[in-house]
């Protein structure tokens, strides 16, 4: 293939000197050989977006590190020294902010933490997340914990996009309150993160925005124990991380996860399924090319000092620091090769630099990678003025640099391995406006700019275009036009790239369709033949033309004519009739009570309420009665059971409440 010659040339010659440069500024472990300095104090730039990062998991995530573990690895063994102050204190990052909020379930968050980043009792892996992410940002950041115990994925956090989830459709009424359901603790979570950055200023004092940058995952000691969850969980995963990005509108958004501490590679059974699985994932070594530079997983069990995470490590503050720094430094580095914001450089303080120094520093910090070779390349021919320090210094800056274009060359070269020639197109022209100019880059542009000319690549980009085309108007089109257009395209297209992701998508479609005719098996399992009905009427403008729920309506249709699901839908039309009666009702009482409040008289005013009260009970009284006929009509069927339900709760409430219960 036309990749080979340019693999040799840039990815062994001009790659290689890139790394070995690059390893002596971020070593084999971490992003630094010599530890973090200790924070400074400081405050971040608060005119920028606070960057979030949301921190999910059980109980290990919550943290069980105990901090006279943290104190004696500080004080004998000269551990993190970037927690500790000159005078034996704890340091404490005011660029970093700390939020814990835990819930169970669909029940009410409570708030354990809301301060700077410090040591302060029992500690996760929060501390070497904080300090590593902070390091590399100039922007504030906010660390926001919301996470419980012995929660599993393949249930109780289970994501709204996964089978078998059996939370609310519409997110705005999640958590659905009542009995636990499958995906109950990730609807509670996500609503106390979401709470948390709506009061974001009583959370991050001075705050003016925020933007979710990503997510920590550390999870999975529940899921290993049930075999159907352990066999899922990398499926899981990956619908996990989309739904996060979905629901905290971070398209985006970093992520990483950590592996349980006590599993090593090659393990089997269910803990060596979680550990594949989440192993897969990585943007680097896993399975997934779309999570380069965006997903990253930490190999966790050579950085525990014991124990499994059954037991949480027994507490171990190294393992639980240890593990914190591997996530912390993960994610950092996928903050530095992503670019956009200012960041941070490793072992470089910009407010020491002057001259040429700070000038090439904010060219890299801000993504203009061209212009730093050009200023480095000056700097470098006066090398016979500079002192052994600034040397160091440009070396460093060096290193990031070629780093960074390193990064992009291989990322624009499994794109073309991938033939993915649309995306090869269009990242190289966005990676020309920061990179061109830089002679690694350039001699890679040259030799892709040709091969996208070719004219079998060409004939793959213009059906690229035209699937990108259709994929456009997936929000514009209802799911039965969509599917169609996506079945012409495959059919005039073969056996291209395009046409096996057209397939891809056309398979996410009729999934979906799938999923519909799966609940309206539900429905009628419980005999709720009434919404389901209603449901199958508003779908099928959407949906009708897609094999799966065509097949689906053909049998409905023929059910509908049976005589005990035309009673249930009659008493179903009657009963939902009732309840919009009610909603009107409480409407009603909710006015005439605002308007007996601005009656000045007392007396009035109360005359005025009892009155309103009194007509409210009186329209429950018939609506009551209506129930009744139900009731007596269809005992034993899902409305004659529903109305039984709510007409007992009206009784418990002496007549002053009629509430839905089905």
């Amino acid at each position: 293939m036309e990749s080979r010659p340019l693999r040799r040339s840039v990815n062994c010659e001009l790659a290689r000197a890139f790394r070995i440069a690059a390893l002596l500024a971020l070593g084999s472990q971490g992003l630094a050989q010599e530890p973090l300095p200790r924070p400074d104090g400081e405050e971040a730039d608060m005119r920028q977006p606070v960057q979030v990062y949301v921190l999910l998991g059980q109980s290990n995530m919550l943290g069980f590190g105990k901090v006279s573990g943290l104190e004696a690895a500080c004080r004998d063994k000269g551990l993190y020294p970037y927690l500790v102050e000159e005078d034996g204190s704890w340091t404490v990052r005011r660029d970093v902010r700390y939020v814990r909020v835990m819930c169970s379930g669909s029940g009410p968050s409570t708030t354990y933490n809301n301060d700077w980043l410090t040591v302060s009792g029992n500690f996760g892996p929060e501390l070497g997340i904080g300090h590593h992410v902070g390091h590399v940002t100039e922007a504030p950041v906010l660390l926001l914990k919301s996470c419980i115990g012995n929660r599993s994925l393949g249930y109780d956090l289970l994501p709204p996009n996964a089978k078998g989830y059996e939370g609310p459709r519409d997110p705005s009424k999640r958590p659905r309150s009542g009995p636990w359901y499958a995906g109950v603790q990730y609807d509670g979570d996500v609503a106390a993160a979401k709470a948390v950055l709506k009061d974001l200023s009583s959370h991050y004092p001075g705050a003016r925005s925020y933007e979710v940058a990503g997510f920590f995952w550390w999870q999975g000691d529940k899921d290993f124990r049930n075999a159907e969850h352990a066999a899922a969980y990398e499926e899981n995963l990956l619908l996990l991380i989309e739904s996060l990005r979905k629901d905290f509108e971070a398209p985006e958004a970093r992520f990483v996860c950590a592996t349980l501490g006590q599993t090593r590679k090659g393990a089997t059974g269910p803990l060596g399924q979680i550990l594949d699985a989440q192993l897969a994932i990585d943007g680097d070594a896993g399975k997934y090319p779309a999570h380069r530079g965006l997903v990253a997983s930490v190999y966790t069990n050579p950085l525990i000092t014991g124990g499994s995470s059954s037991g949480h490590y027994g507490g171990s503050a190294e393992t639980y620091m240890n593990v914190g720094v591997g996530m912390g430094e993960a994610m950092a580095r996928l903050i530095l090769a992503a670019g956009g914001a200012p960041v941070r450089i490793p072992g470089v303080e910009a407010e020491e630099l002057q001259g040429s120094l700070r000038r090439i520093h904010t060219a890299l910090s801000e993504g203009r990678l061209a212009e730093a070779d050009r200023l480095l390349a000056g700097f470098t021919e006066g090398g016979a003025d500079r002192g052994t320090e600034e040397t160091e210094v440009a070396g460093q800056l060096r290193a990031f640099l070629e780093e960074r274009v390193t990064r992009t060359l291989e990322d624009l070269q499994a794109l073309q391995d991938a033939e993915d020639y649309c995306a090869l197109r269009d990242e190289l022209a966005e990676a020309r406006e920061t990179h061109e100019g830089v002679a690694a880059f350039d001699a890679a542009a040259e030799f892709w700019s040709n091969l996208l000319r070719s004219e079998s690549v060409a004939a793959e980009l213009a059906a690229g275009d035209a699937l990108g085309a259709i994929l456009d108007r997936k929000e514009r089109l209802d799911l039965a036009s969509y599917h169609g257009r996506l079945a012409g395209f495959i059919e005039q297209n073969g056996d291209t790239l395009s046409a096996r992701r057209a397939r891809a998508e056309l398979a996410s479609v009729e999934a979906l369709a799938q999923d519909f005719v799966d609940e309206m098996a539900e429905l009628a399992a419980v005999g709720d033949h009434y919404t389901r009905y209603e449901r199958i009427k508003e779908a099928k403008r959407g949906l009708a033309g897609i094999p799966a729920f065509d097949e689906a309506n053909r049998l409905w249709v023929d059910q509908a004519k049976h005589p005990a699901v035309r009673d249930s839908i009659a008493d179903g039309k009657a009963y939902a009739a009732i309840f919009e009666d009610v909603a009107e009702a409480d409407e009603q009482l909710e006015k005439d009570l605002a308007r007996s409040e601005r009656t000045k008289s007392p007396s009035k005013r109360k005359k005025a309420e009892e009155k309103a009260r009194a007509s409210h009970e009186k329209k429950l009284a018939g609506l009551e009665a209506r129930l009744e006929k139900i009731s007596d009509r269809s005992p034993g069927t899902y409305y004659g059971e529903a109305a039984l339900r709510s007409r007992q709760s009206y009784a418990e409430s002496k007549g002053k409440a009629l509430v839905d219960r089905r």
